[in-house]
C-alpha cells in the first residue's frame, strides 16, 4: 500500500479496499444509464421548485419578466455545470481506472458536486464581485439591469398600507418597492442585453470550474478515497444507492444552497435600484 492510502487507512477503515482494483468490492455506477437519466429530472424538477420558490418568498419581489430573466441565467449555468460534472466524472474515470483502479464514476461525480456548492459557488460570486464594477465602467452592462423593469410586485403589506394612505413623493413610492424606467427598451433589445450577461456569466463559470478541475485532478488520489468513504459511510454500495444519493439526494441540498446564494449576486442589487416615480404608487392608492 502506497503512503497516501496508508495514511487514509488509518482514518478510514475502508481506504484499504480501494488500494487496488483487484480488491476493490464496490460496485460503480453509469451516470448516463437509464437510472442516471431518470434521476438527473428529478433533481432538474426539484431545482425548478427551489428557483419558483426563492422568488415568492424575497420581499420586495421582481417583476416576473426580470425575474425570469435572472433565473434563466441560473438554470442555463446549471444545465452546463450539470453536463460538465458529467463529462469530468466520464474523463477522470475513464483515464485514471488503468492505472489506479479509480473508475467509479459516482465517485467522481460525488468530489465533483461537492465542489461544484461548496468551493465554484464562492469563486463565481468573487469573479462576478470582481468582474461588475469593470463590465459597468467601461462597457455600460449592469448585472441583472435588462435596460427596462416594470413595476415590482409590492407585497400585501405593503399593499395593504398603500391602500390606506395616500402616496404623494418619491421617497414613499422606493418604500412601496416600485422600480420604472421611463422609457423601457424593446423586447429584442432586453434580449439582447440578456444574451450579453449569459456570455459572460457563461465565461465565469467555465474559467472557475477549469481552474477547479485543475485542483481536482492534482490532489485527485486523496480525494477519491475520501469520497469513495462516503459511501462506505453511508452503507451504500450497489449502483442504484449511490446513483440516487451522488445524483439526487445531495444535490437536493446541495443545489438549493447554491441557487439561493447564486440569486443574490446574479440580480441587480436592491441599492442599486432604478428611479421610481410618484405616478406608479400614486394609481395604487
Amino acid at each position: 500500500m502506497s503512503a497516501p492510502l496508508g495514511a487514509w487507512a488509518a482514518v478510514f477503515p475502508g481506504a484499504a479496499a480501494l488500494a487496488t482494483p483487484q480488491e476493490s468490492v464496490q460496485l460503480g455506477c453509469e451516470l448516463l444509464g437509464a437510472l442516471g437519466l431518470a434521476v438527473q429530472a428529478a433533481i432538474t424538477g426539484i431545482c425548478a421548485a427551489v428557483l419558483f420558490g426563492v422568488w415568492l418568498a424575497e420581499t420586495p419581489r421582481r417583476p416576473f419578466v426580470t425575474w425570469a430573466m435572472d433565473v434563466s441565467k441560473q438554470v442555463v449555468g446549471a444545465a452546463y455545470g450539470k453536463c460538465y460534472n458529467i463529462l469530468q466524472a466520464e474523463v477522470f474515470a475513464k483515464a485514471l481506472h488503468l492505472a489506479s483502479g479509480r473508475e467509479d464514476q459516482c465517485v467522481w461525480y460525488l468530489m465533483g458536486i461537492t465542489t461544484d456548492c461548496l468551493v465554484t459557488t464562492f469563486l463565481c460570486w468573487g469573479a462576478n464581485s470582481l468582474a461588475r464594477p469593470i463590465l459597468a465602467r467601461r462597457w455600460g452592462i449592469d448585472i441583472g439591469d435588462y435596460d427596462g423593469e416594470v413595476p415590482v410586485l409590492p407585497t400585501p403589506t405593503a399593499r395593504k398600507r398603500l391602500s390606506g394612505s395616500s402616496v404623494s413623493s418619491t421617497e414613499s413610492c422606493r418604500s412601496c418597492g416600485y422600480i420604472e424606467l421611463a422609457e423601457p427598451l424593446r423586447v429584442p433589445d432586453r434580449l439582447r442585453t440578456w444574451m450579453t450577461q449569459l456570455g459572460i456569466w457563461l465565461l465565469i463559470i467555465t474559467a472557475v470550474r477549469l481552474l477547479v478541475s485543475l485542483g481536482l485532478f492534482l490532489s485527485k488520489d486523496w480525494l477519491y478515497i475520501f469520497y469513495a468513504n462516503v459511501f462506505n459511510v453511508l452503507r451504500l454500495h450497489t449502483s442504484t444507492a449511490k446513483t440516487i444519493f451522488a445524483v439526487l439526494v445531495f444535490p437536493a441540498f446541495g443545489d438549493t444552497f447554491q441557487i439561493m446564494i447564486q440569486d443574490r449576486f446574479l440580480k441587480k442589487p436592491e441599492s442599486e435600484s432604478a428611479l421610481t416615480t410618484p405616478s406608479l404608487c400614486e394609481r395604487t392608492s
